[in-house]
């Protein structure tokens, strides 16, 4: 019985000793803290999360234009510039993308979105005339293709 004993103290002893020294150590880190600037700071941490909504970061894309096959040519008019509203699928924010079409391309286009090549999110602009804009999500900038026939 008294090996137990002993044990048991032993055991006991190793316990409180560790106890102490985790607690000095803690002391020892947030000795040149200041207990009230950090309740302040989580309470205006707190306040701020709650209350006000975040806006969201709509940061202005970098575009690329590149033209593929012959101009398409509607006479003598001049071309006409149009904006294409199209949705980033990486920030949720919608971007103007400004093209200049053949005077002959009237109406709303056909829009088709989905996946390019490398996985790329795309959205394709095709109008009646033959005139095609395809806006394809790069890493770093938006591709603006153009097609005329």
């Amino acid at each position: 019985m008294s090996m137990k004993r002993v044990l048991f103290a032993a055991l006991s002893l190793g316990i409180v000793s560790v106890l102490l020294h985790a607690s000095s150590a803690e002391a020892r880190t947030t000795a040149g803290r200041n207990p009230l600037q950090l309740t302040g700071l989580r309470a205006a941490a707190l306040e701020q999360d709650c209350c006000t909504p975040k806006e969201p970061c709509c940061p202005e894309p970098c575009l690329v234009y590149r033209h593929c096959g012959p101009k398409l040519c509607c006479g003598c008019e001049p071309p006409q510039q149009i904006v294409l509203k199209v949705t980033d699928p990486c920030t949720g924010c919608e971007i103007d993308v400004p093209v200049c079409a053949p005077a002959c391309c009237e109406g709303e286009p056909q829009v088709c979105s989905g996946k390019g090549i490398f996985c790329r999110d795309k959205v394709d602009f095709e109008w009646c005339c033959g005139f095609r804009v395809t806006v394809v999500f790069r890493k770093c900038d938006v591709l603006v293709r153009t097609w005329g026939r």
